[in-house]
């Protein structure tokens, strides 16, 4: 069967000298893994028309028991050329794109979610990245993926809680924060502060990242609220996101 859709090239792998293997991400066919015979030639009708965070128009001849599909044709519709100049935002766009390729199962279609990362990367050729960015995107995703962490209430008896407290117990397992008479001291997660916390309810409410970038950030709580998510995102998506701590270490500037 031969599909066109539209696609973005999360990951690129080499078969051989001349092919690659591409991993997109479509609205209509969720994650999708292509092979693209003879890419790499000198006359290729491939050669420039994908590349890693190129978004494309995709004709592909599709297998019916799933693997490995074949490209026939491909355009881009999005080059973002300015994330080959901006080390910072490819780092960043590096880590969304693989975070997103491990939370999508194959050939599970997700149409806000790629809506989420192609407008994401569109934000960073643009505007360039912020560690306030990565967090309002983690928490997107969340949100798309129907696990968004509760910050306004009790994630254990769903009981509201006063948002003038100065600290709260946060518990990643039971989904979010506890209020006093749920707090187990055995198993319980971090106390967490109501700065911190402001912060991230109100990241979570915000549908542009403008508002996450505009914040300004002490170096505790960027570091308050990386661990906090961190543990979330190893919980509830049951993997230990690639590329998140390389990316964060350049945009806080700990590498050289």
């Amino acid at each position: 069967m031969i599909l066109k859709t539209t696609a973005l090239a999360l990951r690129l792998y080499p078969f051989s000298n001349t092919s690659r293997i591409v991993s997109w991400l479509t609205p209509d066919q969720g994650r999708i893994v292509t092979m693209i015979k003879g890419s790499q030639r000198a006359r290729s009708l491939f050669l420039g028309q994908y590349d890693l965070f190129y978004t494309c128009e995709l004709l592909y001849h599709r297998r019916e028991r799933g693997g490995l599909h074949i490209a026939r044709e491909c355009s881009p519709l999005k080059w973002r050329a300015g994330l080959r100049h901006d080390w910072k935002a490819a780092a960043t766009a590096s880590y969304l794109a693989g975070l997103v390729a491990q939370a999508v199962p194959p050939e599970a279609p997700h149409e806000s979610l790629f809506r989420l990362l192609d407008s994401a990367l569109d934000h960073l050729e643009a505007a360039g990245a912020g560690e306030p960015f990565v967090f309002w995107f983690e928490l997107r995703l969340l949100e798309a993926l129907g696990l968004s962490p509760r910050l306004r209430n009790c994630a254990a008896c769903g009981a509201e809680l006063a948002s003038s407290s100065r600290r709260s117990d946060f518990a990643a397992a039971r989904g979010g924060l506890l209020c006093a008479g749920c707090v187990d001291k055995t198993s319980s997660g971090p106390r967490v502060g109501g700065d911190v916390l402001g912060m991230l309810a109100g990241w979570q409410q915000a549908r542009l990242p403008q508002g996450p970038l505009n914040t300004k950030c002490s170096a505790r709580q960027i570091q308050a609220i990386e661990a906090l998510l961190s543990g979330f995102l190893e919980y509830h998506l049951d993997v230990r996101p690639v590329g998140r701590r390389e990316a964060l270490d350049v945009l806080a500037r700990r590498v050289a």
